[in-house]
């Protein structure tokens, strides 16, 4: 099993059977109990930048695709210059 956050939801994936579940944030996973709350799913891409992609056709030409919670929000750095360079 394979949990990812995204900004809005929380996603299981059971990578043995090929299906996910995607729960709004703040669901217990453990409350899944029904096997029609489970979707299939044909392929799952993560990528670098944080952005990962659901395929739900074989052919995938029917994607989802959602970004992953930030451990640290985005903020602005104030860099220093070294003033003995001038």
């Amino acid at each position: 099993m394979r949990r990812i956050d995204s900004t809005h939801s929380t996603w299981l994936f059971d990578t043995e059977r090929m299906r996910f579940c995607r729960l709004p944030r703040g669901v217990d996973p453990q409350s899944i109990t029904l096997d029609s709350e489970w979707q299939p799913y044909f392929g799952l891409e993560i990528e670098t930048a944080g952005a990962f992609t659901v395929a739900l056709n074989a052919d995938h030409t029917r994607l989802l695709r959602a970004w992953r919670e930030e451990p640290e929000p985005t903020k602005e750095l104030e860099l220093q210059t070294d003033a003995s360079s001038d």
